[in-house]
Order: structure tokens, then C-alpha cells, then sequence
């Protein structure tokens, strides 16, 4: 053996050990030496070395577990040390380290898996490490790469970058109205582990129960938030389309009609008083009703108000009274056709900048309530559209059931607004009508969220994150969805839809990830899988397996339904 300079053999020393002596200057030796172990070169492995594993690693299973179970030749108090003792050991390198990174993998269980699984055949007892064991970590990180047949996340659980962000979203699903519950995957968004959650429901559903009910759990939660916002927020008291529609009708028409009655009421004091008897010059309306003859064969209501004028003006004056009827006339007669409507609506422009600073202050008066009617009501095309029947007829223009709709969903925000304010203005039924309009967008949204075909285990509706997503950009395109619920409000919508894409749509690829729940789970599986038709050993091995596979499985869905990322920031903090 070449030692290093101030090294010799003693002969009286265990085997692989040498005695170091100081030396001095000159190389020379002097006073008295200390043992030492010196480390064994590691050994080049062969082929045998990873054909032996086929064969070797049953063994130690088969054999620890046979070794383990009472007999005539165990003694019954100490079957573990018994089967430590005369178990098989493997001799390849590579077995040794299939059966290290296999026990790793079993929290309480030694890094040598046959010692392991005795304990899970003896029943009780303490378990004596079989002195084969191979706990050293750099072959159980090469095993463990082995036996992956896929890549999996380079995080192992959660790496510290992650934590921060796992934190707000385990916070942000706690916060809701309704708490959403999670899973380690949900909150880490991690390939692997939702692979796993995915997988061990699917295919150990005994063993996976756990986070199927945390699913089942977590989908009810975000239901639940939407009809909490409807009843303790928004204060909802009517329920679907027509009943909401039924309300806001009522309170608009209401608002009208009380608008309308003000501005006649005024009216018809300044026609008591004498002050729309006035006579007035209404050649600025005859002359612009005459420069519109071009136009009198596709819109009549040109003529019918030229005749009109014609028959009351006495040398181009006419009274406030009269000319007051001419402008009703042409609102009504232009009802007939678009291209009707819109010169009458010239016209009447014309009659009241006509009109402008005629007769008394009663009549003055009476003209400012009802140019306000016209900027709250008609001018607003949302608003009037809700107080209007359809031409020639006595059906609403917008029917009870689009009232919804139509105030909400296809207007753009200023006519969301415009509606909004003339129900706020309408006192307490008005503003009661706004709540309705308020909580039928909630409700909206979680019909439309619902709306496919899919349930969960219980039946229940499995909310769709694409649907929430879409309804949710759609009502954000111009601010709507600001408006309508305020910051705070809309704030609230856009976490439940954070928290429905973090628990509903798992990352793209995690539901078919592998074919089995982890990379351990696969090693189990193989060695069984090879051990399956040795008589006897088959037997026993694959007992032990199966045990050592169902403790692991849980042991992960444990940690999966009760992952707190606050307590790992606590921990990485530690070190």
C-alpha cells in the first residue's frame, strides 16, 4: 500500500487501520501516533452488479420477512434481531442501493428495507438494524434517480423560492368569506405532487379518500362564497331572471313617472297662470321644417308638421301652448320608422331652442323639469328602452327575463352606469332594484360557472375555472366589473377566481403525469413485480412490499391534505 508522507503500518493494529506519526522537518517520525481508519477506495461496478438486484432484492425481502415470522427455531422475543442476524444480504452494490433508497422511503423503517418491512410482519416489538444496512446518501441518490421513469419537479416537497408564493395562496383560500381548503399541490403548484394527488385517488382510492374529500371540500367552498356575497353583502331578495327584471321595471317606471308627473304638474300652473298663452316668432321652425322638403318622401313626419304649423301660425307667430302640442305631435308621429324618429328629433330640437327663455318663471320652471326628464330618461338609450313598448304594440320592448341582460351584460359600462344612478336616485326602491341587478350578476356567474356537464364524486356541479375566467374578463374589459361591486367587492370576485384556478385546473399534464402515484411507489411495484412468480419468496416479498407501499401512500396523502407552507418557511427560517 503507497501511504502518504507520516504514515506506516503497525502491525498490532486492526485490520484497516494505520498509525499516523508526526514527523519532523526532515521527514522523520517522532513521538507518539494516533489510529486511523484510512477510506476504502469505492468499488467499480459491473454487470453482474445490476443483473443481481433481479434476484438479490427479493431475496432480502423474502427472507427477512420469513426469518421474521414466529417458528419453532426463532426465539418469539426477538424475532428482528433473529432475522437481522440470518436474513440475506446483498452483496451488488446496486441492490444495496435499491434497498437504501426503498427504506428512506418509509419514515420510521431503516435505510435497509428488509429490516423494514419485518417490522411491518413482526408485530410490535423493537427493531435491531440488520448490520448490513447501507445508510449512506450518495448511493440513495443515484438509486433514487434509477428509479425514476419520468422527470419529476426539482422541488422536493417545496424549495424556498416557492414558499412565499404558496403562502398566499394557502392564505388567500383561507380568507374568503367561505375558507376554500387545499391541497399541497393546490397551493404549490407542483407537478409532481398534483401527479400524485391525481393519481393515488385514482388509482388506491381506499388510501386516497382523504384528498378526494378535500377536493369535494374545497369545490363546496367556492360554491358557498357566491351565495354568501348574494345574501350578506349584497342583500339580494328576489330570485331569477323574470323576478329581478319584475323589480328593476317596477322601480324605473316608478322613478319615471314621478319625474314625469313633477314636469306636467308645472305645466299646467303656468297654463293656469296665463304664462302659455304668450305668442311667439316660430320662424326658425318653419324655416328649418321647409329646408327638410328634400327629405319628406322617406320621413312623413317632415309634412305632417310643416300642415300642422301651417294651419295654426298666425303671420309666423304662434302661442307656447300651441307650439308646446306641435312638439308632442311630432314625438309621437315619428314613432313609425328610424328615419321618422331621427328628423323629428331635429324638430323638436328646433321647437325647444325656440322655447328657450319664453313666457314666466312658472313656465321656465316647468321647461327645466322636463329637459331634465329628457337627460335622465329618454336620452339615455338603456334607460329609455326600459320604459318603452314595442312599436305598435303593447309588449315591453325589453321583456322581464332580458331586463338582466340587458342592464348589465350587453351595454357598456356607461350604460351600466347610467342605469345604475337612475335607480340610485330613486330612493329606497331604487336603490333596492340596483341590489337585485348586483346580486343576479353573482348569481350569473356562478350559473355560468356550473353550467357544464361535469360533477364531482357527490354529484355536485364541479365549478369550471375557464368559464369563471371568461366571465370575469368579459365584465373587466371597460371597468364593469368595478363599477358594479365596487373595488373591494370586484377584488373579492377576482380571489375566488384565483382560488378556483389554483383548486379546479391543475397544471397542464399533472392528471396523466405517470401511471403510478410517485417515483417510490414505482420501485415498490417493480420489485414485486420480479418477485412475483418465485414460489414462496414471491410470496412473502410481496406481502412486505404491499405493506411498505400503503404506509408510504398514506403517509404522503397525510402530509398532502395537511400541508402548511408557514410552518416549512418556519423550518428553512431554522436553518
Amino acid at each position: 500500500m503507497n501511504l502518504p508522507e507520516g504514515f506506516t503500518l503497525d502491525q498490532n493494529l486492526p485490520k484497516g487501520f494505520v498509525l499516523d506519526r508526526p514527523t519532523n522537518k526532515l521527514g522523520v517520525p517522532v513521538g507518539e501516533g494516533e489510529r486511523i481508519m484510512l477510506p476504502e477506495p469505492e468499488k467499480s461496478k459491473k454487470l453482474m452488479d445490476y443483473i443481481s438486484p433481479i434476484v438479490e432484492v427479493p431475496a432480502t425481502l423474502a427472507s427477512g420477512a420469513a426469518f421474521a415470522l414466529p417458528s419453532p427455531f426463532v426465539n418469539p422475543q426477538k424475532p428482528l434481531e433473529f432475522a437481522g442476524k440470518y436474513a440475506y444480504k446483498p452483496q451488488s452494490p446496486v441492490s444495496q442501493d435499491i434497498l437504501s433508497t426503498m427504506g428512506k422511503a418509509v419514515e420510521g423503517l431503516p435505510p435497509y428495507l428488509g429490516g423494514g418491512l419485518l417490522q411491518s410482519v413482526a408485530k410490535g416489538g423493537k427493531l435491531l438494524q440488520a448490520p448490513t444496512q447501507i445508510a449512506v446518501s450518495a448511493p440513495a441518490q443515484r438509486m433514487a434517480q434509477a428509479l425514476r421513469s419520468e422527470p419529476t419537479s426539482t422541488m422536493s416537497g417545496v424549495g424556498a423560492a416557492e414558499v412565499p408564493k404558496a403562502i398566499q395562496r394557502a392564505e388567500l383560500a383561507k380568507n374568503l368569506r367561505v375558507a376554500v381548503p387545499t391541497t399541497k399541490g393546490d397551493v404549490t403548484r407542483d407537478l409532481g405532487q398534483q401527479a400524485f394527488e391525481a393519481e393515488t385517488v385514482k388509482n388506491y382510492p381506499e388510501i386516497g379518500k382523504p384528498i378526494l374529500q378535500r377536493k369535494l371540500e374545497g369545490n363546496e367552498a367556492i360554491l358557498q362564497n357566491f351565495d354568501k356575497y348574494i345574501d350578506e353583502d349584497i342583500g339580494k331578495k328576489v330570485y331569477g331572471l323574470e323576478a329581478t327584471g319584475r323589480e328593476v321595471d317596477k322601480a324605473i317606471v316608478n322613478i319615471a313617472n314621478k319625474a314625469k308627473s313633477e314636469y306636467r304638474n308645472a305645466y299646467q300652473r303656468a297654463k293656469e297662470a296665463g304664462e302659455t298663452s304668450q305668442l311667439i316668432d316660430i320662424n326658425p321652425v318653419k324655416e328649418f321644417v321647409n329646408g327638410l322638403e328634400a327629405e319628406a318622401l322617406n320621413a312623413p313626419i317632415i309634412t305632417t308638421v310643416k300642415m300642422k304649423l301651417d294651419s295654426l301660425a298666425k303671420d309666423g307667430k304662434l302661442s307656447i301652448n300651441d307650439l308646446e302640442e306641435v312638439r308632442k305631435m311630432t314625438g309621437k308621429a315619428s314613432q313609425t320608422n328610424q328615419t321618422n324618429m331621427t328628423f323629428g328629433m331635429e324638430i323638436k330640437k328646433v321647437i325647444d331652442k325656440t322655447l328657450e327663455n319664453q313666457g314666466g318663471d312658472i313656465y321656465k320652471e316647468a321647461r327645466a323639469l322636463r329637459s331634465k326628464y329628457a337627460r335622465d330618461f329618454e336620452n339615455l338609450s338603456y334607460v329609455d328602452k326600459l320604459l318603452k313598448n314595442k312599436r305598435g304594440t303593447d309588449d315591453r320592448a325589453v321583456a322581464l327575463a332580458d331586463v338582466f341582460n340587458h342592464s348589465i351584460l350587453k351595454g357598456s359600462k356607461q350604460d351600466v352606469q347610467n342605469i345604475a344612478l337612475t335607480l340610485k336616485k330613486g330612493g329606497e326602491e331604487g336603490q333596492q332594484a340596483w341590489k337585485e341587478l348586483q346580486g343576479q350578476t353573482v348569481q350569473h356567474i356562478k350559473d355560468l360557472v356550473t353550467s357544464n356537464a361535469d360533477k364531482n364524486a357527490s354529484g355536485t356541479p364541479i365549478v369550471s375555472p375557464a368559464k369563471f375566467n371568461s366571465i370575469v374578463r368579459t365584465l373587466d374589459q371597460d371597468g364593469k366589473l368595478d363599477y358594479i361591486f365596487g373595488k373591494t367587492g370586484a377584488e373579492e370576485i377576482r380571489n375566488l377566481l384565483e382560488v378556483t384556478m389554483m383548486v379546479n385546473a391543475p397544471l397542464k399534464g399533472a392528471v396523466n403525469y405517470s401511471n403510478t402515484a410517485s417515483a417510490m411507489i414505482r420501485g415498490l411495484d417493480a420489485i414485486a413485480k420480479f418477485t412475483k412468480e418465485i414460489p414462496l419468496v414471491g410470496r412473502a416479498s410481496n406481502y412486505a412490499v404491499s405493506n411498505a407501499k400503503e404506509k408510504a401512500l398514506k403517509k404522503q396523502v397525510e402530509e398532502a391534505v395537511n400541508f402548511d407552507p408557514k410552518k416549512l418557511a418556519e423550518q428553512l427560517r431554522k436553518k
